[in-house]
């Protein structure tokens, strides 16, 4: 942590997205990076703003130490020389440099798009497959609303700047979490608002590995055939049994763990809905029931492999 009166450190994100229609989510996160510039200072430059040179775009992504992609219904416009909307080409710069990533890509169920926001034709083509590309390589984070994806990237951020070597002050209150029993307790009670929080849990792994159903996959945006669940009893106060989920490298790793193993891992609160249809006297009747999720992001310690 640095000391009081020492300058802080300069760690520049890029922040690439299209202009038009994202400029309240842009403003959002704009807001959300400022907020954290109590702990680390130089957080943004943002990218595709209209007529910007692709040159300064790319000296920009260069420059940054982070980058944070937003991606909504627009592909955006196009550089002549590659085809490909700039957008698109701070995404690769980024992945070039191999940068640490966040993407966030709008919940087109629960966040209506104006018309003049939803490309057609070619680009829409190229918008899908360039979503399609980022959703193999990297865990999406589905965004509502400007404040919702503010949220989401104020938690996201700072393991990412801790995962580069940033060392980041304990004051501001944006980034203090509760204890983590207490942030479950809130999340068992609002899931929709503790979504997206992480806690930290030790505990033991008591069950086998089971796939997660197709309806639940659904429902917390995760790759279905690729999503695999385990029971753990906490071993923090509370005690409670819980299902941890996980997919690619994290479900190789979990479905390699040893019954009984005691680890201490990093978990990323799920929440969304799913409905099923019901029959009443012959006639259905369509019920959402809500659906959480406790997705394993990162194995911090592994105390003991096995329990004899």
């Amino acid at each position: 942590m640095p000391k009081s009166g020492e300058p802080k450190q300069h760690v520049p994100v890029f922040v690439g997205s299209t202009y038009e229609d994202l400029k309240e989510y842009r403003e959002a996160v704009r807001e959300a990076l400022h907020r954290l510039e109590t702990i680390v200072h130089g957080m943004e430059y943002f990218g595709s703003k209209p007529q910007a040179p692709k040159e300064e775009c790319l000296k920009a992504v260069n420059s940054s130490k982070a980058y944070i992609g937003i991606f909504a219904m627009r592909y955006g416009s196009i550089d002549p020389e590659s085809q490909k909307s700039m957008t698109h080409i701070e995404y690769d710069e980024a992945q070039k440099l191999r940068l640490p990533t966040l993407i966030y890509v709008i919940d087109e169920e629960h966040q209506p798009v104006l018309p003049k926001f939803v490309d057609t034709g070619e680009n829409a083509k190229k918008l899908s497959e360039l979503k399609e590309e980022i959703k193999k390589k990297y865990q999406v984070s589905f965004f509502t609303s400007p404040d919702d994806l503010a949220k989401r990237v104020t938690q996201d951020l700072p393991s990412v700047l801790e995962g580069i070597g940033v060392v980041l002050e304990q004051e501001p209150q944006t980034l203090v979490q509760a204890d983590s029993n207490e942030i479950l307790k809130r999340f068992w009670a609002r899931p929709a608002k503790y979504a997206g929080r992480e806690i930290t849990v030790r505990c033991k792994v008591t069950g086998e590995v089971v796939p997660v159903g197709e309806q639940d996959c659904l429902a917390l945006r995760l790759p279905l055939g690729d999503t695999i669940e385990r029971k753990i009893e906490q071993l923090d106060p509370g005690r409670r049994v819980l299902s941890i989920i996980a997919n690619g490298q994290i479900a190789d790793w979990l479905e390699e763990l040893p019954k009984e193993s005691e680890v201490t891992v990093r978990i990323k609160l799920l929440s969304g809905t799913r409905s099923y249809v019901e029959w009443n006297e012959g006639e259905p009747e369509w019920t959402t029931r809500l659906v959480r999720g406790f997705q394993v992001t990162g194995l911090i310690s592994e105390e003991v492999r096995a329990t004899e």
